[in-house]
C-alpha cells in the first residue's frame, strides 16, 4: 500500500472514530432524557410553572447537548482536508 492512500485511510479512520464518539454522546442523551421523565414522573414538584420531569428532561437535555458537543470538537473531532494535494 502507497503512503498516499495509507494516509488517506487514516482520516477515515478518524472520521468513523468521531462517529462512533457522535454515536455515544447521543446515547447518553437519549438515556439522561428518557431516564429524567422515568424517574420524576410521579413528582409533583414544578420550577418556573413546569412540571420538574419536563424542565429537567427537555432544558438539562438541551444544555447537556451543548455541553457534549462542545467537549466533542474540542476533545474529539480533528479539522483536516479529505483531499489529498
Amino acid at each position: 500500500m502507497n503512503s498516499k492512500h495509507n494516509h488517506y485511510a487514516k482520516k477515515f479512520v478518524q472520521m468513523d472514530k468521531e462517529a462512533l464518539y457522535t454515536l455515544i454522546l447521543s446515547l447518553v442523551i437519549f438515556v439522561f432524557f428518557w431516564g429524567a421523565i422515568f424517574i420524576l414522573q410521579n413528582c409533583q414538584a414544578t420550577l418556573w410553572q413546569m412540571p420538574l420531569w419536563f424542565v429537567v428532561s427537555c432544558i438539562g437535555g438541551y444544555l447537556l447537548s451543548v455541553v457534549g458537543v462542545a467537549v466533542l470538537i474540542k476533545y474529539f473531532m480533528k479539522d483536516f482536508d479529505l483531499e489529498d494535494k
